[in-house]
């Protein structure tokens, strides 16, 4: 779980090195099926679509945003391409 401020950046950026997943348990076989990364965004706050003032301030939702996924083949594919460190982006959608 990677927790973001209300502008994306991370909500702690002194821990950005810790925002990242290891998978050791994947075998040969399980790399040659179809496998994805799928990002559930969930939003906490109020239930306004705005922000305002308006109603008790201790009251923080969660819900629904938005959804993205990546296709691990795909990553894997660019990644050997050119042999190094890539950065992905995820199209979020709501």
């Amino acid at each position: 779980m990677v927790r973001l401020n209300k502008n994306g950046g991370p909500r702690n950026p002194e821990k950005i090195d810790r925002m990242c997943a290891l998978f050791t348990d994947l075998s040969s076989k399980d790399m040659k099926r179809d496998l994805y990364i799928v990002a559930h965004v969930i939003r906490i706050g109020r239930m306004l679509l705005n922000d305002s003032k308006k109603g008790p301030p201790h009251l923080h939702y969660r819900r629904p945003y938005g959804c993205a996924v990546l296709s691990i083949m795909d990553a894997l594919q660019s990644i050997s391409e050119i042999k190094e460190e890539k950065d992905f982006v995820l199209k979020v959608y709501t």
